[in-house]
């Protein structure tokens, strides 16, 4: 699953923030106009980025997003049809000591408008807002880093699937099956070498892996159907579901980008729980072959490979440093947006000038950003050291310690250049379309 990224910044912070200034023209229309947001516009909580507070305003039909800040989120929360703005204006006085003079509520609500926001919208501007929005997800999901492709209609059978398996999502039935596909994680870590051998023991193991991975690779499709159906069931609709390769990775995703929209961060916690609960639930009928099936032979080594690679595609997606579900899990829990980026970023500032340096973060974010900082060190750390231990410990089998050490040293300095020319290809590619 991909979280809501990329997302426009409205330039109305200059009218929510204005200060109070004396319009007698202006009077009239404010204390009768009701202006609305369209039923699919809805106003997500706030979350936490750096420094500051914002909110992401998602349009279900266009599948448009922007982000606001506080004073922005508040007004638009307002808008609800009922309400004059002179009513609006007192309670937003209220709450922040500022009230809003004509002109300024024209400059919001203009803005408001031109994105299609406020009710009624025509048919043609929704649909140049709706492709838009597309052509942007097309441009943001195309790197050598990273690309994606959607796979075409696929979005279309999420009603349907949802109709048929939502039930699956309910607490009660959902908490069982959760405890046991973990059971039998744990399960999988303790027999590792009985199911490892299984494997090795089976008559054809070439035709056992390939096997594996295909019903594994099944599995991580409907993984993506999870997080889909989760988002349809909280009233959300997944924009993309496809293939993605993602350096140094090729796997399946689905983009739920109105899950930061939900206003329950169970809801939003769920939403990318949705896929590891689907691959926990495979694993009991793993199970089942693995102690009811034959007791040797390439059926035993089939569902022990099943077991091995099933259990690792779960806890893979609930490391919260590898940017998969858990990690997404994570950010909705702390209600953070861009959390590993931000955490780094507040890491580098504490280094760089101390607690000075971070002054301006609140008590909640300094807390959130200092652990996962220590959470993703200790994880990446030794993550790193493990493999650059294993592989060398291989390497040396083949070539020596010397050169071992020439061959780590050659693929470090490819990787570095190549993510270094990566990035620097993207940023070229987002200033060129800044400036077009």
């Amino acid at each position: 699953m991909t979280a809501v990224n990329g997302t426009e910044t409205t330039d109305a912070a200059n009218a929510a923030g204005a200060t109070e200034t004396t319009d007698t023209a202006g009077a009239d229309w404010l204390d009768h106009a009701r202006p609305k947001l369209r039923d699919a516009v809805h106003v997500g909580p706030a979350l936490l980025k750096g420094d500051q507070e914002l909110y992401v305003v998602g349009d279900r039909e266009t599948h448009a997003y922007l982000k606001v800040g506080a004073r922005e989120a508040f007004l638009m929360e307002h808008l609800d049809g009922r309400r004059t703005l002179s009513d609006i204006g007192a309670v937003y006085a209220e709450r922040f000591g500022k009230r809003l003079a004509a002109q300024h509520w024209q400059q919001l609500l203009g803005l408001l408008s031109a994105r299609g926001l406020i009710d009624p919208a025509g048919e043609e501007q929704l649909a140049r807002i709706r492709e838009q929005a597309a052509e942007s997800r097309r441009q943001r999901g195309r790197s050598p880093l990273l690309f994606r492709m959607p796979i075409r209609r696929a979005v279309d059978l999420v009603p349907a699937v949802a109709r048929w398996t939502g039930w699956l999502l309910r607490p009660v039935v959902a908490a069982p099956l959760s405890v046991v596909g973990l059971a039998l994680v744990v399960y999988v870590a303790l027999s590792w070498t009985e199911l490892y051998d299984a494997v090795q023991a089976s008559p054809s193991r070439w035709a056992v892996s390939v096997v594996a991975f295909v019903i594994i690779w099944s599995v991580l499709a409907c993984h993506e159907f999870g997080h889909a159906v989760a988002t349809y069931r909280y009233g959300g609709r997944p924009t993309e579901i496809g293939v993605m390769w993602r350096f140094p990775l090729l796997a399946f995703y689905c983009k739920t980008d109105d899950a930061v929209t939900f206003r329950r961060p169970a809801h939003r916690v769920v939403t990318s729980f949705a896929g590891i609960y689907v691959n926990l639930i495979a694993l009991p009928f793993f199970a089942a072959l693995w102690w009811w099936g034959p007791e040797s032979g390439w059926w035993h080594g089939l569902a022990g490979a099943l077991l091995l690679f099933g259990a690792v595609a779960a806890v893979a997606n609930l490391i919260p440093v590898l940017k998969l579900d858990g990690y997404h899990m994570l950010e909705h829990a702390t209600s953070t947006m861009n959390l590993q980026t931000e955490s780094f970023k507040f890491l580098g500032r504490l280094i760089k000038n101390g607690r000075r340096g971070i002054a301006a973060y609140p008590s909640r974010g300094r807390f959130v950003y200092t652990a996962y900082a220590a959470l993703a060190v200790a994880i990446l750390g030794t993550a790193l050291v493990l493999l650059v231990r294993i592989w060398y410990q291989t390497l040396a089998d083949l070539v020596g310690g010397p050169g071992a050490v020439a061959i780590l040293a050659g693929e470090a300095i490819l990787v570095a250049l190549f993510v270094r020319w990566a990035l620097r290809w993207q940023q070229r590619r987002q200033q060129a379309s800044s400036g077009g």
